[in-house]
C-alpha cells in the first residue's frame, strides 16, 4: 500500500509520538502534516513520503529513503539559522522516513503571497532576496547547494513582534547535494532535478549544482517576487527550459532599483553572474534606503499601496489565511 492511501490520513499516529492534524501542503516528494508531538505537547510539522503506485515504490524507495535522510542532513547542519526551517528529527515509520520540522506559525510562501495580494515593491523584495541570499551563503560555506529556489520554497510569517511577513525562511532541502563531499545523488541521471522557469543556463544543460547557479535561481524568484511572474514563464516546462538557455528574461516592469540586481543575477553566463557578496551589497542598500524613506514619510505617509495597506514598517499588511500556518515540501 502507498503511504499516500487514506490510512495515512489525520488522526494517525506515526512512530507512536506524533498524532496528525492536518495536510499543510504537498509537493513532488510527499505532503506536509501538522502534528502534535504527544511527548512535548507542542505542535511541528512532519513531512511524508509518498509513492503513488507500488510500482515506484519498488523502484524508487530507497533512492526516496536516502534523498529524505540528506535532506535532513543537510538542513540539520544550518540548525539555528534565523532564515532555514529548522528540522528536528528524521524516522522511520511502516518502512519509510518522515522529517520532523518546525511548524512555522501563520506563515505563506511568497507564489501563494504573490498570487492574493499581488507583487512586492521593490524594497520589500529586496528585504525577502537578502534573507534568502543568508541561507543559501550559510550553505554554499558548508557546501550545500540547495537547487530548488523559487518563491513555493519560501515562506514569510510574523517575526517575534508581530510584524507580518517579518520573517523570512527558506525551506525544502530534498533536492539538495553536497558535491564537494563525493555524495551518492539520489536522483535518476535522466532526470533533470529543479523547476523549470528558475534553473540556471548551466544546469538545464546538464551542468554540475554551484552557488552560482542557486543564484540564478534566486534571481528568477525576485523576479517573480517583484513582478509576478517569472522571467522565463512560458506555457510549457520545455519552453521555459528553452527559454531559459536561449532566451533573454522579459524586460522588467515594476523592478524599479531592483532591476540591475536582477540583470546581475540573471546572467547567462556564470562567470559574469553577480556573487554573492555583490548581491549583499545592492539588496541592503535597497533595504536601507526603504528604511530611511520610512522614517522620513512616517508622519505622513499618505495613500498607502495595496500591499502597505494596515501594515507597519514591514509593509506586507495583514497575514494571509486567517492564522493557519502553512509549510510545504
Amino acid at each position: 500500500m502507498s503511504s499516500g492511501s487514506a490510512t495515512s490520513g489525520a488522526g494517525r499516529v506515526v512512530a507512536g509520538r506524533y498524532l496528525l492534524l492536518r495536510r499543510l501542503g504537498s509537493g513532488g516528494m510527499g505532503h506536509v502534516w501538522l502534528a502534535h508531538d504527544q511527548r512535548l505537547a507542542c505542535e511541528v510539522a512532519l513531512k511524508e513520503i509518498v509513492f503513488r503506485d507500488p510500482a515506484e515504490a519498488g523502484q524508487e524507495r530507497e533512492a526516496r529513503v536516502a534523498r529524505a535522510r540528506a535532506e535532513a542532513r543537510h538542513a540539520a547542519g544550518l540548525r539555528g539559522h534565523p532564515h532555514v526551517v529548522t528540522v528536528h528529527d528524521v524516522l522511520e515509520h511502516e518502512g519509510l522516513p518522515w522529517i520532523v520540522m518546525e511548524y512555522v506559525t501563520g506563515a505563506v510562501d511568497l507564489r501563494e503571497l504573490v498570487a492574493r495580494r499581488g507583487p512586492l515593491a521593490p524594497a520589500e523584495c529586496a528585504r525577502v532576496g537578502l534573507a534568502v541570499l543568508d541561507a543559501l551563503t550559510a550553505g554554499h560555506e558548508r557546501g550545500v547547494m540547495h537547487r530548488d529556489v523559487k518563491p513555493a520554497n519560501i515562506l514569510l510569517a510574523p517575526d517575534r513582534t508581530g510584524a507580518p511577513h517579518g520573517r523570512v525562511l527558506l525551506t525544502d532541502y530534498g533536492i539538495s547535494v553536497q558535491p564537494d563531499a563525493g555524495e551518492t545523488r539520489y536522483t535518476k541521471a535522466s532526470v533533470l532535478v529543479g523547476t523549470a522557469g528558475y534553473l540556471a543556463p548551466e544546469r538545464a544543460s546538464g551542468g554540475t549544482p554551484t552557488p552560482a547557479a542557486d543564484l540564478f535561481s534566486l534571481g528568477c524568484t525576485l523576479y517573480f517576487g517583484v513582478e509576478g511572474r517569472s522571467p522565463f514563464e512560458r506555457e510549457s516546462h520545455l519552453a521555459a527550459l528553452t527559454a531559459v538557455v536561449m532566451e533573454e528574461p522579459r524586460p522588467p516592469v515594476r523592478a524599479g532599483a531592483l532591476e540591475p540586481v536582477l540583470r546581475g543575477l540573471l546572467a547567462k553566463d556564470p562567470d559574469l553572474r553577480m556573487t554573492a557578496p555583490e548581491a549583499e551589497a545592492a539588496l541592503s542598500g535597497l533595504v536601507a534606503s526603504r528604511s530611511e524613506a520610512y522614517e522620513r514619510t512616517r508622519t505622513d505617509p499618505g495613500s498607502p499601496s495595496p500591499w502597505e495597506a494596515g501594515a507597519g514598517p514591514g509593509g506586507l499588511g495583514p497575514v494571509v489565511g486567517g492564522g493557519g500556518g502553512r509549510r510545504g515540501p
